[in-house]
């Protein structure tokens, strides 16, 4: 069965809160998995959080208020780490 995390786009009001809302999507209330572009690539890699065989979806909703409080730039950046590391599970709502 596909393990589905949700990340509340609209509590992401900057890096620091993008890396807790992804740690509470992961590891649940208070999760947390590092605070860095590095630890998101290896949470989505499998292991530390995430299924080791990579049965999951990552839907993020909201992006566009992510998008917005994060900036394009790093946005961007860390849509393209869910791509190189997980292809096939990001959900853009």
């Amino acid at each position: 069965m596909t393990t589905v995390y949700v990340i509340e786009g609209s509590e992401v009001t900057g890096p620091g809160g993008f890396w807790r809302a992804v740690g509470e999507a992961v590891n649940g209330p208070g999760g947390y998995f590092g605070r860095n572009r590095d630890a998101f690539a290896d949470c989505l890699s499998g292991g530390f959080g995430t299924p080791e065989d990579g049965d999951f979806v990552l839907e993020w909703r909201d992006h566009a208020v992510s998008r917005r409080a994060l900036g394009p730039e790093l946005f961007d950046e860390l849509v393209e780490i869910v791509h190189e590391r997980a292809p096939g599970t990001l959900r853009l709502r």
